[in-house]
């Protein structure tokens, strides 16, 4: 009977749900559970391959709230506790201890992203330099394990649980301080305005772009540029559109009401004047999309690339303020495939943007009229342009190519488009000859950025 009243009380303990670390966090419930599961499954992406058995949800869930809450408390060794309460216990005591961990506190307090982004880049490297189980002979070394030994020499055994949590912390701040940097500059960028906005669901694409030095590297000069805040849609003032302000003039349909009280002389007066105080009304102004033809081409290499997408992540905000299309493709010799975002953007389409803008080299020759037409053709093919809806082309390189003027204008009349051509240190005349702005930048600063973006 004892030992049938044991067992049961064990399947009772393995059927309730587990207890967290932390105090304040208290029981794991489904909620905790599934944000667990969520980090976990982020880090099975990352590392690809299959978890250390000893990694659980519960360990997932304990290591988030140790990044989340403004300051977990040091978790004390329990007499009850079970193998996997002691071992999330000796995990959680080592990052607590950890420098690192306090360091990416800046980024992950009070914020979910960050802090499931951490957690994830957390366990992956864990995974990878944990120690084996006691007992186990020490034969499941991973290959960073058996690398680090082969440094350090025979002598060195695996690192120890301390070790282990240090390196992962330590990784998990760059990963968390980066992730930050690209949830602000999707927030700054105005994707998703009129919703809820979150990136939780992409919290692996954010961790992936946090390890990309392309991506640094861009928003390195995204800051430099200092974006313009939102100036609002393009508009066209129509008599029958929405209220926007007051102005002075003559049209008695959009009169204000206080006008009405004013004596018949002196209304008649103002109207011959043409003074009346007026409702001013106007409807978005119908637009074709924003198109941005990028050279990577071989001389694009270095500064002038990251300049060039910079400058596309800029005219992506002008487009979304704007409530125009905006599109974007490569082009050497050969023209690239293209990414499009319609006006009505998602939080993800600017992690899209940067993960497309980071991946793609410099390298090959350059054709700007294959990349011209394939913009035109890409607007004629999606209805986006035409005669009441004018479209921007903006065509960044630094390519010294033949083209013909009369061949290009034809294209570009056919969608109702404006070529802004932008010369990076160095000279086009045929291009000149063509273009509806014809730019040249010399220092790739902020200033000729600001040229670029600034037109309507």
């Amino acid at each position: 009977m004892r030992m049938m009243s044991e067992d049961k009380e064990r399947k009772d303990r393995e059927k309730r749900p587990p207890m967290s670390v932390h105090p304040e966090v208290g029981l794991i419930d489904e909620i905790k559970l599934y944000r667990g599961e969520k980090v976990l499954s982020v880090a099975k992406k990352i590392a690809e391959k299959d978890l250390d058995q000893r990694i659980s949800a519960a360990l997932a869930v304990d290591v988030f709230y140790t990044y989340y809450l403004p300051v977990p408390l040091i978790p004390e060794q329990s007499e009850t506790d079970d193998k996997d309460m002691s071992f999330r216990r000796s995990i959680v005591s080592s990052m607590v201890k950890s420098e690192s961990l306090w360091k990416s506190k800046i980024y992950t307090t009070a914020d979910t992203l960050t802090s499931i982004v951490a957690s994830a880049s957390f366990i992956e490297r864990l995974n990878r330099l944990l120690p084996p189980p006691e007992g186990s002979g020490g034969g499941n070394k991973s290959q960073e394990q058996q690398e680090q030994q082969e440094q350090e020499g025979p002598e060195s055994g695996p690192p120890n649980i301390q070790e282990a949590v240090q390196k992962a912390a330590e990784a998990a701040m760059k990963d968390s301080e980066m992730a930050k940097k690209i949830k602000m500059t999707a927030e700054r960028l105005g994707a998703g305005k009129g919703s809820v906005f979150s990136l939780e669901s992409s919290a692996e694409l954010v961790l992936r772009l946090a390890r990309e030095t392309d991506v640094a590297r861009i928003l390195e000069k995204i800051e430099g540029f200092k974006l313009p805040s939102v100036k609002g849609r393009n508009t066209t003032k129509f008599s029958k559109g929405w209220v926007s302000g007051l102005e002075y003039g003559g049209d008695v349909e959009r009169i204000h009401y206080s006008q009405l009280a004013l004596p018949a002389d002196l209304f008649y007066a103002d109207l011959a004047n043409g003074k009346l105080l007026l409702y001013e009304k106007e409807l978005p102004a119908s637009r074709g999309p924003i198109y941005v033809l990028l050279d990577k081409s071989g001389s694009m290499v270095g500064s002038k690339i990251d300049w060039a997408r910079a400058v596309a992540v800029a005219l992506f905000k002008k487009s979304m303020d704007e409530g125009r299309t905006f599109i974007v493709r490569f082009f050497d010799s050969i023209p690239y495939s293209s990414m499009v975002v319609r006006s009505n953007s998602k939080p993800n389409d600017v992690l899209r943007l940067l993960s497309y803008l980071a991946r793609v080299k410099a390298g090959g020759g350059t054709d700007i009229t294959r990349a011209v037409s394939s913009a035109v053709d890409d607007i004629d093919k999606m209805k986006l342009g035409g005669k009441d809806r004018p479209s921007d082309i903006i065509l960044i390189t630094d390519g010294e190519d033949r083209l013909s003027p009369e061949v290009l204008q034809r294209m570009l009349k056919k969608v109702n488009a404006h070529l802004h051509s932008v010369m990076i240190q160095g000279h086009n005349t045929f291009l000149q000859q063509v273009s509806y702005r014809y730019l040249t930048v010399r220092k790739l600063e902020r200033k000729e950025a600001l040229e670029v973006i600034d037109f309507s």
